[in-house]
């Protein structure tokens, strides 16, 4: 099913479905193996946010080194990012404290 989303995704943000696929893996362990949200997640950071492949990976690589991160806290801090991208990697630190 991962595989569907990745596809679709990437054909909206033109990143590789692999990445993505990856990305979400990486962020679903990191929030308590919450996919779904975890999804909304990336969808939120590629298409408002219009993350790059690095920033995304930044992204993913400072959610882990913040584990474990409340996947619906990360979720709505990004929502508030409003698509700005330095306020949407800032929300690793909202939703990570405490848990």
């Amino acid at each position: 099913m991962s595989s569907k989303w990745a596809k679709n995704l990437s054909s909206r943000c033109d990143m590789d479905p692999a990445t993505l696929e990856f990305v979400l893996e990486e962020l679903s362990e990191s929030c308590y193996g919450d996919a779904n949200t975890s999804k909304k997640i990336i969808e939120e950071l590629m298409l408002k946010c219009r993350f790059s492949e690095d920033e995304l990976r930044k992204f993913i690589r400072e959610v882990s080194q913040n584990c474990p991160v409340d996947a619906k806290e990360l979720h709505k801090e990004v929502i508030k990012a409003e698509g700005k991208k330095e306020r949407a990697l800032n929300a690793i630190y909202r939703a990570g404290r405490p848990l």
